[in-house]
This record gives C-alpha cells, sequence and structure tokens, in this order.
C-alpha cells in the first residue's frame, strides 16, 4: 500500500510504528530506484518535512505497516522551543545525508556483483535475519532487489544465482539466507 506519492505534501512527521517500508523514486529513465529501506521506528519523508516541499520520493509498506503521523504546525513548535531536540534533528539529518552520499557513491562506482552485495547488506543491516530459519526478515521481489541495487532486474537474477552457486546465499523463492556474511562483505569490498 502506498504511504505517500512523489508530487504531494507532507501533512506531518510520519513515524513508522509496525511493518517496512520502501522509499523509491522514478530516474529519468522511468525506472524505479529504492533509495531506502525503513523499519520501526524510523521518521519517513522527514528531509522533504523539513525543506516544506513536495515529496520527490514515493514511500510503500512492504507488508502490513502502522503509521503515526505528528502534525507539522506541532512538531516545528516544539522544535522551535526545544533547542535539544532540535539540535537531534539536525543529527539525524546529517547522518542521513552521509549515509547517502556513502550510498551514491557506491551506486556509481562499483560493479554489478558489489551493488547487489551491498544492497543484501543494508537488507540486513535494517531488517535483521530470522532467528528461527536465518533467512532475511524482508521479502523482497527480484525488481525491488535490483531497485535497491540500481540494476536491471534481469542482472539481479543472475548475480543472485552466481551468489547461490558460489554458497554465498540461499535462495527460496522471495526469501533469502545469508549463508557467509564475510564473503557478501568482500564482494562488496572489491567493487570500491
Amino acid at each position: 500500500e502506498t504511504i505517500y506519492k512523489a508530487g504531494t505534501r507532507p501533512m506531518g512527521l510520519l513515524c513508522l510504528n509496525q511493518g517496512k517500508v520502501k522509499i523509491s523514486r522514478l530516474g529519468t529513465n522511468g525506472m524505479e530506484q529504492i533509495v531506502a529501506l525503513k523499519k520501526p521506528v524510523d521518521f519517513i519523508g522527514f528531509r522533504t518535512l523539513m525543506e516544506e516541499k513536495y515529496f520527490l520520493s514515493s514511500a510503500v509498506a512492504l507488508e502490513p505497516a502502522s503509521i503515526c503521523i505528528i502534525n507539522k504546525d506541532n512538531f516545528f513548535k516544539t522544535i522551535r522551543n526545544n533547542a535539544n531536540l532540535a539540535f537531534k534533528v539536525i543529527h539525524i539529518l546529517a547522518k542521513e545525508l552521509n549515509e547517502l552520499e556513502g550510498r551514491l557513491l557506491n551506486l556509481t562506482q562499483k560493479h554489478v556483483r558489489a551493488r547487489l552485495a551491498d544492497a543484501l547488506l543494508i537488507a540486513h543491516d535494517v531488517y535483521g535475519q530470522s532467528p528461527n530459519d536465518g533467512m532475511l526478515n524482508v521479502s523482497l521481489k527480484r525488481a525491488d532487489l535490483a531497485a535497491l541495487a540500481n540494476m536491471t532486474t534481469a542482472n539481479a537474477i543472475r548475480v543472485l544465482s552466481s551468489f547461490a552457486k558460489e554458497n554465498v546465499i540461499e535462495v527460496d523463492k522471495r526469501n533469502i539466507k545469508i549463508k557467509d556474511l564475510n564473503a557478501l562483505n568482500e564482494i562488496s569490498d572489491w567493487g570500491r
């Protein structure tokens, strides 16, 4: 389900209470690019709200989700009257910007294997893995993995197959188990 669409204005600060969400933008070629994955209790659309602009991205739930909306006027008033909260907001924005800069560098300078390794590592870092079977705690379509890694779906499928043959991952439909985290990190690092 869509939480917000590109071209709309934020009503307030969105906080993800439950569920998993992807944040994506359409490129000039019309292809979806996933720019972030969100988990509870992440903020969604935070930068757009602070900039008081229209959303450039869209947020879509990957599973049933619960969202809390904090009225933007109340939020801005609280920030104006609370220096500690304002500093925390600046800290969150700076952290997001640093992460996005690193991700941009990786997407533009790494080869496809390293980019897909990064996508799997991001999913692992954000959502973790099931203690029962070791599968990633998110079920991603191949198109979503491709959009996260900035590649075609066909390339994502091909690279996933090669990772499985190398025994780095195990694939069961949309479920992926990282069998060798060190190998995946090495593949990511080789792409630099």
